[in-house]
């Protein structure tokens, strides 16, 4: 998976960067083989500061997910979380479709 990592007026370390390539890898890995990449934007605003990520796991779907935090790596995390809960609901969503459709029985035709 290709991680962008940018800051809008602010300076993104190399530890920063390691952070949120570690984190956001294997978070998405949990629930999604098949990543294709994500773009991850901290800006400053006023005391806080925002992390806002943008992951696109398959054609055509993409998720997103912010936080404010007075801390940088709190505020990522913050945002990773989120990621994962979305990731987390949208793969049980996938997995759980269909499962009691052999439960229902058919219609009655007249």
């Amino acid at each position: 998976m290709q991680i962008t990592v940018t800051g809008k007026q602010i300076d993104v370390g190399d530890a920063l960067r390691r952070h949120v390539n570690d984190r956001l890898t294997n978070g998405v890995a949990k629930y999604f083989d098949g990543a294709m990449e994500g773009h991850v934007v901290f800006s400053h605003d006023g005391p806080l500061y925002r992390a806002h990520i943008s992951v696109r796991v398959g054609k055509g779907i993409r998720w997103e997910s912010g936080a404010d935090d007075p801390e940088i790596y709190a505020s990522f995390n913050l945002a990773a979380e989120h990621m994962d809960k979305q990731l987390r609901r949208h793969k049980r969503k996938l997995r759980d479709h269909g499962k009691n459709r052999d439960d229902v029985p058919p219609p009655d035709t007249p």
